[in-house]
């Protein structure tokens, strides 16, 4: 499953990877509010041509899949965190231990 790559992507020397050989991300200077409003409009629109009710079903399964997919996103990028930091403290305890570290 790619979730589980995630996971084992997440290390200091997966990151330090990817900041010095991988591509970033496109430049976009648009606030997080117009990242979200401006698909959301879009999809909007296009929903209006095949229901013009307000409380459309389409847009309720849109706004349920958006949702859950927010939140299985947010679990997934704590869990790297976490995995991020008991990286770190691996890490440093190994310096540490080497006496290379103060």
């Amino acid at each position: 499953m790619y979730v589980d790559k995630i996971f084992e992507r997440a290390t200091i020397r997966g990151i330090a990877d990817y900041l010095l050989f991988g591509l970033g991300p496109d430049k976009d200077d648009r606030s997080y509010e117009e990242r979200l409003d401006e698909p959301y409009l879009r999809f909007e629109k296009a929903v209006e041509k095949y229901d013009k009710s307000k409380t459309s079903e389409l847009l309720d399964l849109c706004n349920e899949v958006s949702s859950e997919t927010a939140s299985v996103y947010m679990e997934i990028g704590l869990q790297a965190g976490i995995l991020l930091m008991a990286d770190v403290v691996k890490n440093f305890s190994r310096e540490k231990s080497k006496g290379t570290v103060d």
